[in-house]
């Protein structure tokens, strides 16, 4: 992931070197051009997570001391589908890069990419990339604010059900109960 913050590059996750694995078939370490592979940047689906993160985390700080001054965000790490743009997208993004799915797929993953995003734009009703940048920023929050608010839904449902304490929850009740306040359902 590249950020161009305050004139200064700054790339991020640091680098690990790896090796994605070896091809059963055809006992060949992968990823691979014409057969042969090095070991190379953690990359691809294993770093998609982390890449995540991080481009929520830059996503913000360009939000709150860049604001208004055209920097930009480009993500990368485990991008090869339009799902995967849409993440980036919305935790920020301004454009997304791929490698090593092209690596792996070839070019045809680029146009697959691009067909994918638009599927997910007309499944929400996007015109624009712009109208769902960063549409998923304002819910990412810190641990003490995700315990706060299930404590805070916890006595919600206490008060709407009547449950005076936890021993009431009890059996498959209480897993439903906990199971609706720890996901988005």
């Amino acid at each position: 992931m590249y950020a161009s913050v305050a004139g200064a590059h700054i790339t991020a996750p640091a680098l690990l070197w790896y090796q994605a694995g070896v091809n059963l078939d055809t006992l060949r370490p992968e990823p691979s051009v014409e057969g042969y592979s090095t070991p190379g940047g953690y990359s691809w689906k294993a770093v998609k997570p982390i890449a995540l993160a991080k481009c929520t985390s830059i996503a913000k700080l360009i939000a709150r001391d860049y604001a208004g001054q055209g920097k930009s965000l480009s993500g990368i790490g485990g991008v090869e589908t339009g799902g995967d743009a849409a993440e980036f997208i919305l935790l920020g993004s301004d454009t997304v890069q791929v490698c090593t799915g092209v690596m792996i797929h070839g070019y045809p993953v680029v146009k697959n990419l691009c067909g994918g995003l638009q599927k997910f734009m007309a499944k929400h009703n996007f015109k624009s990339i712009a109208e769902f940048k960063g549409k998923s920023l304002p819910y990412v929050t810190v641990h003490s604010e995700l315990v706060k608010r299930q404590r805070d839904a916890i006595s919600a449902k206490k008060a709407r059900q009547g449950l005076a304490n936890d021993a009431e929850w009890s059996g498959e009740d209480f897993v439903k109960n906990a199971d609706s306040m720890a996901v988005n359902r």
